[in-house]
């Protein structure tokens, strides 16, 4: 009996890993609208870098951030959003000093997947028709200590720290795109 269980637990972690590889999204968001919304989200994590030459304070990561996403003013016409493509938009960038003095940047950030490859709103089987596209938003909050990143963290996907994505970048997608919460791009 031990040895059967076993055996269907390491099918199950075997056939999990096979859909992964063959970009299956953990969700009910269909795969490549996931896909190209976790590239797009990647490009704010690769502000970081490596952690010898990670942007040693608040300045220059915004600097290196504006370097892989769209900066975003707030106030000005997001026409730089193509819809057909997938954005990674930053704003709402503040600094802080933490209870140990030391600095904290905090921004959003907003991320569509742009449409799918062939443009259709493909059906997932027995689920309604797929949306064009998808997209979500979070805070950001990056902590600095002795001129390094020292830690970052998101906001969390309820309550009263769940953000609301600013309807002008929504509009900018076009018409179909659908909200998805940031945790179903973790993974």
């Amino acid at each position: 009996m031990f040895l059967e269980t076993r055996r269907v637990v390491a099918g199950a972690v075997v056939a999990g890993a096979l859909m992964v590889c063959a970009g299956y999204a953990p969700s009910s968001i269909d795969s490549s609208l996931w896909l190209q919304l976790d590239r797009q989200e990647n490009v704010v994590y690769e502000a970081f870098g490596d952690p010898v030459l990670a942007p040693s304070d608040p300045k220059s990561f915004v600097d290196s951030l504006g370097t892989v996403a769209d900066y975003w003013d707030g106030a000005s016409s997001p026409d730089f959003i193509d819809p057909a493509v997938g954005a990674t938009v930053f704003y709402n960038v503040s600094e802080r000093t933490d209870g140990r003095n030391d600095p904290v940047l905090e921004f959003d950030v907003f991320v569509t997947s742009g449409h799918r490859p062939d443009g259709s709103s493909a059906s997932s089987g027995w689920f309604a028709p797929s949306p064009s596209s998808v997209y979500t938003c979070y805070r950001l909050s990056v902590t600095f200590v002795a001129d390094t990143v020292w830690n970052h963290s998101r906001s969390r996907d309820y309550g009263e720290d769940r953000l609301v994505c600013p309807q002008e970048l929504v509009d900018a997608q076009g018409g179909g795109a659908q909200y998805r919460e940031p945790w179903e791009f973790d993974g």
